[in-house]
């Protein structure tokens, strides 16, 4: 895929420091310059909002950005700027469902710990 290939030239150029990974700043700093930004846009990826493009990519939430997540998350953002935001709602809804299920285990150890307390009547009167 020649795509492929030049995503793995563009995440080459962005990791200065040959670490093979780069952070937001690296990326914050490449995006500033036009020749980057310029050709991202031309592939149809937004960079308008810098950090959500950053937190796309950082699929495993490291906090940095390796070539594979680098390659595969353009891949995925490629087209329409829509794209950007579809993959935004995404990754926004998996941070809810995940804040929803940390709240439902902390309602039902603090409904154990109140079974526990409280007569049985009185905790179903509670939820």
């Amino acid at each position: 895929m020649q795509q492929a290939e030049v995503l793995k030239t563009v995440f080459q150029e962005i990791d200065i420091c040959n670490s093979n990974e780069v952070t937001f700043h690296d990326v914050k700093d490449a995006i500033s310059t036009p020749e980057l930004a310029g050709f991202l846009e031309s592939v149809g990826i937004s960079t308008d909002d810098v950090w959500t493009f950053f937190m796309l990519l950082d699929q495993d939430r490291s906090g940095s950005i390796d070539l594979d997540e680098f390659v595969s998350g353009c891949l995925q953002l490629h087209g329409p700027a829509k794209s950007m935001q579809m993959a935004k709602m995404s990754f926004e809804n998996k941070l809810t469902r995940q804040a929803i299920k940390h709240l439902s285990e902390d309602l039902q150890g603090m409904k154990q710990q109140l079974s526990s307390a409280l007569p049985s009547k009185e905790v179903k009167e509670v939820f």
